[in-house]
């Protein structure tokens, strides 16, 4: 597959279950290598990069995981401010300042939730505390992975609407792996999708609203196979 994400933008990967969306994004962050070819991020070859090389593009690239990947013996304040105890120096009163602007900017009141843990969250409320943490050390590339999965429609259109003000706000470069076709359309720049491992096409929403291809059609309509036979 050959395809480039410009930077600033929000760009949907989407297709059928095992075609090679998480595939991709691991190989965004080097955790897995390339067979052949290259992987460039930010003119660095991710494929030829050291450890420590690979740990600076690590801490430009933001990761939010399915199901929010909080940890559950932590409070949202602890889980928010774990990538700066990690990965800075900063004073507890800094760490504090930049928790509660994190929560603020994913809509969270920090009063209201930061002595919680996640079992005291909604679905919704942790998917937007996970990417509080995501965005703490604001990163250059945020990597959405199913974002929306597991949501009411309500909190689904809230989460959409999240990805594209802080795409604003951050000036970040989205990169979202997603199934939910109709928040796709909502905030997508560029939609990729791929099919049996390959890019099947690359373009602006616009084209995937209106192609004939079929294999698009069915996915974007959501026929199953057994409706076309």
């Amino acid at each position: 597959m050959n395809f480039k994400i410009k930077e600033g933008s929000v760009c949907v990967v989407m297709g059928p279950s095992g075609t090679g969306k998480s595939t991709v994004i691991k190989h965004i962050v080097g955790l897995l290598k390339p067979t052949s070819g290259e992987v460039i991020v930010e003119g660095v070859h991710v494929e030829k990069a050291d450890e420590p090389t690979l740990l600076e593009i690590r801490k430009k690239v933001g990761f939010a995981f399915q199901f929010g990947a909080l940890f559950d013996s932590m409070s949202v304040y602890e889980n928010v401010a774990f990538p700066l105890n990690e990965h800075t120096n900063f004073s507890k009163e800094k760490i504090e300042k930049k928790v509660k602007e994190a929560l603020l900017m994913v809509g969270l009141n920090p009063d209201e939730v930061m002595k919680l843990y996640p079992h005291e969250l909604s679905g919704g409320m942790q998917k937007r505390a996970a990417i509080a943490r995501t965005i703490i050390l604001r990163p250059d590339i945020i990597l959405y992975d199913e974002p929306t999965s597991g949501l009411d429609p309500i909190a689904s259109d809230l989460i959409s609407r999240l990805i594209v003000k802080l795409q604003r706000e951050l000036g970040t470069t989205s990169v979202v792996i997603s199934h939910d076709i109709k928040e796709s359309f909502k905030i997508a720049d560029q939609m990729i999708m791929l099919y049996d491992g390959k890019v099947l096409a690359d373009a602006e929403p616009e084209f995937f609203k209106t192609t004939d291809n079929p294999i698009i059609r069915q996915f974007i309509d959501g026929i199953s196979e057994l409706a076309l036979e």
